[in-house]
Parts: C-alpha cells; structure tokens; sequence
C-alpha cells in the first residue's frame, strides 16, 4: 500500500473575501473553513499524514481553528501559493518516517471534500503520475489580446475548470517544484508546474460542491452547500 499525505494550502490573505480575518478562518456551519478540509482527509482511510502550509503571524489563528485535531506542526508558506506548496513538499520530504509515496495538494478554500474523489484521485495515479478533478467549461470563453478585443473562441469541449484536491506521485511533483522554483515562473497551480516538468496530468471529473470561497458572497454560498451536506452544527 502507498503512503499517501495530503498538503493543505491556507497561506493566504484571503483579502477578496472582506472579512476581518484570512478567509480560510472565517466560520462556515460553525467551523473555521480551513477546519472542513483538514477533518474530510483526517476521517479518510487511506490518508496517512496531513500537512497544514499556513502564513506567517497565522500560528494562533491556525492553533484555535484546529484545537482536538491530530495534526503536525504547520509549515510556514511562502510570498505566493507555488512558494507555500513547495515548503510544505519540502517539509514532507524530511519527514523522520520518509516521504510518501502519493502527495494530493488541496487548497483550504475548498471545503466540502468528498470522500470518494480522494479515492478515485489515489486510485488514478496507479496509470498517471498526476491527475486532478475539473469540471466541463459551461460558458463560452473568450481569448483577447491587451486591447481586450477578442482573438479566439475556443472549443468548450475541450476546456476544463481545475479543482484541487491535486494528485501526484511525491517524487515527481517534488522534482517538478524545484525545477520551476529555479526558472523564478509562478504557475496557477499545480498541474501546470507537473506540465511544465514533462509530466502528464490525467483530469477526471471534479464536483459542484469543490466550489472555492473567494468572495464575500460565496460565504453565502457555502452555508446553503453545509446545510444540504448535513454539516451545519
């Protein structure tokens, strides 16, 4: 069986979401959003470590939305996600019983994980080295240039919005993070630093319900999905 860690991502601000703390603290059903994504991979089975990449002067709020939780010192995150992702491989990497063998990268602003996507992202990886959840493109997107007129329509058959949790051999994702680490390119996730190594990232199909907060109203949003899920306390 393969060790599997899963790396949760909550370094940042949060800014767009106008509240008065980073958005991944803010309460949704009674529980800090950070809290719902850290207890969906604590409860899995197959998950052996979870790992917190968290931002600096965040210790105490992370300490409060995680009180009971059997979990691992946080990581401290770095200036922009790919930085953070990659202290929390890194930290994972020293681990004094090694690395795992299976890494899955989820952002905190997504909280209401099911369980059986992280079975079926673990359970792809035995084909790829990288798969990730995406739903199917519903809006006709537009490309355009500085002007903002537009250039091309693509295909919607062919586009996908990403999600996370984002799966990975450890090894791999690992090796991919310091290749892009050194050119100093930030990427918008990351699939796109597997891309970049050379590696190919299988999509399966994501769920509605992996919606990121982002904004203000998308609290509103999440609420309503805790109450459908059976977790509003």
């Amino acid at each position: 069986m393969p060790s599997i860690a899963a790396l949760v991502v909550a370094a940042g601000s949060g800014s767009r979401a106008g509240r008065d703390r980073p958005k991944q603290y803010v309460p949704v059903a009674g529980r800090p959003l950070l809290r719902h994504s850290l207890e969906a991979f604590l409860a899995h089975p197959r998950v052996d470590v979870v790992q917190a990449v968290i931002g600096a002067g965040h210790e105490e709020l992370f300490a409060a939305a995680t009180a009971g939780l059997a979990l691992p010192a946080p990581v401290r995150g770095g200036a922009t996600r790919q930085q953070s992702v990659h202290a929390g491989l890194q930290a994972l990497a020293a681990r004094p019983g090694g690395a795992p063998d299976v890494v899955l990268i989820h952002d905190a602003a997504r909280p209401f994980l099911p369980a059986a996507l992280i079975d079926a992202l673990i359970d792809a990886l035995e084909e790829h080295p990288g798969v990730i959840p995406a739903l199917p493109v519903v809006d006709t997107i537009k490309r355009v240039d500085a002007r903002g007129i537009i250039v091309e329509t693509p295909p919607r058959d062919a586009l996908r919005a990403a999600q996370t949790p984002q799966a990975f051999r450890f090894s791999d994702i690992l090796a991919a993070h310091r290749a892009a680490a050194d050119t100093g390119t930030e990427f918008s996730d990351d699939a796109a630093v597997a891309e970049h190594a050379g590696l190919a990232v299988a999509v399966i199909d994501g769920a509605a319900q992996l919606r990121k907060v982002t904004h203000a109203e998308d609290f509103d949003w999440a609420e309503d999905m805790a109450r459908k899920l059976g977790l509003a306390t």
